[in-house]
């Protein structure tokens, strides 16, 4: 597997351009992505409020499926660091992050390439650093979208939605100088605010040594910037 030190398109340059402009071009170019279900559906909603000559009352709908990982990847990859202080035995983890499982879709941003299959499941890669540096990539990761979402409705205008079932991630990686790491958990639908940061993700972090667990602790995980990681000193691998 080929090393992912190199910022992914969805991510170079300031993260916040990660979805940038690409995101609003979504629909032009005809991808089927979930923001077309949304226009979609308010442009229905407006239609239907014309055509009874009255504004539609507050309300609910239900989509079939989501395409949220496809419409925002800079959410779901990271970087993601343990939010607050480390569990003690977890001094040595520093990040994780996720990207396009093959390299041609990441050079090209094809988003299609994220979009889930019939059980939810989306195609990715990722790799964990340790604090001093060394890259573990993931033997095994599953990132699973599935379920309906619920979407709240004010006359033509969607202000909320609500997914039936969290977006949930599992992987574990490989193992160097004895030590492997593995997680699971889900994305939470909005932040939390605490240990000074922001949650993003939360679930177990396991840690094992020659084979054998030695350390598990339940954690968040907070999403940081490309600039803060990129900005940080050199570390010596161990």
């Amino acid at each position: 597997m080929t090393p992912m030190r190199k910022l992914p398109p969805h991510a170079r340059g300031d993260a916040r351009s990660a979805v940038g402009g690409k995101l609003f071009s979504l629909i032009s170019r005809g991808r089927g992505d979930f923001m077309k279900l949304i226009v979609s559906f308010a442009l229905a909603l407006a239609f239907a409020s014309v055509a009874a000559g009255q504004m539609v009352n507050e309300g609910t709908a239900t989509a079939d499926s989501t395409h949220q990982v496809a419409d925002r990847p800079s959410s779901y990859f990271g970087p993601f660091r343990i939010n607050g202080q480390k569990p003690a035995g977890f001094e040595g983890f520093d990040f994780f992050v996720l990207s396009y499982k093959e390299n041609t879709d990441a050079e090209k941003d094809f988003r299609n390439a994220l979009l889930p299959d019939k059980d939810g499941n989306v195609a990715v890669r990722g790799e964990t650093v340790t604090a001093k540096g060394t890259p573990l990539t993931f033997e095994t990761v599953q990132l699973v979208e599935a379920g309906t979402l619920k979407l709240f409705y004010r006359g033509h205008v969607i202000y909320k939605t609500v997914r039936s079932q969290p977006i949930k991630l599992t992987f574990t990686t490989v193992e160097v100088k004895s030590i492997k790491y593995a997680f699971s958990g889900e994305y939470l639908a909005e932040p939390v605010e605490e240990a000074g940061g922001h949650t993003e993700l939360s679930g177990v972090l396991s840690k094992f040594k020659d084979g054998k667990l030695v350390g598990e602790a339940k954690v968040g995980f907070r999403r940081m910037s490309y600039q803060e990681l990129t900005s940080e000193e050199p570390r010596e691998p161990n």
